[in-house]
């Protein structure tokens, strides 16, 4: 599905892509090295996590749905656009949208999605932390693929109880053209 950026959605995205990448050249803290290891157990323990979504475009438009990950895949089964899925695992991305008789797919290594399906999870090496934020009761971590850090940036969002006790709240994806995909997870 191929939607245009509003001159709003596309400033915002470049916002968001600098902010996150510029942290890319700066060492992590030690702080910064100890919850890149949280979130790294955190995903590399899950074994299933269902929840309700609210995906908001490049443009600005949303849709929801249901999210359902198990290591390695990820299906989100949209109410609205309604009939609408997309299924991402092995490799390979498939968005099905029944209404218009669309089907994209993409190899999971032309996304950043991607990085948030290899198995196990290893944010070092073949994956660099670009940003590590913090705030009231979250955590934010920003990933991209060492070789290719122009082709896209994951952020993973958090809830943070302490401890060892984070919940994966939302994604945000900016591919390599800066088109922003926000996903907000609710329980």
């Amino acid at each position: 599905m191929m939607r245009l950026l509003s001159r709003r959605s596309a400033l915002l995205s470049g916002l968001a892509l600098a902010a996150c990448s510029q942290t890319g050249t700066v060492p992590l803290t030690v702080q910064d090295q100890q919850d890149v290891t949280r979130v790294e157990d955190y995903l590399n323990g899950l074994t299933t996590l269902q929840s309700r979504f609210v995906q908001t475009w490049p443009d600005g438009s949303q849709g929801e749905g249901m999210l359902n990950y198990q290591p390695g895949q990820l299906r989100l089964d949209y109410s609205n656009p309604r009939g609408m899925t997309l299924t991402a695992g092995d490799g390979h991305l498939v968005l099905d949208n029944p209404q218009t008789g669309a089907v994209t797919r993409m190899g999971l290594s032309h996304t950043p999605l991607g990085l948030l399906l290899a198995r196990p999870i290893h944010m070092q090496g073949a994956v660099t932390v670009t940003a590590v934020k913090r705030g009231p009761s979250t955590l934010q971590v920003s990933v991209a693929r060492t070789d290719r850090l122009s082709d896209g940036l994951l952020t993973l969002r958090f809830r943070d109880e302490g401890e060892e006790r984070l919940t994966l709240s939302g994604l945000v994806i900016v591919d390599d053209r800066q088109h922003m995909i926000t996903l907000n997870f609710s329980g």
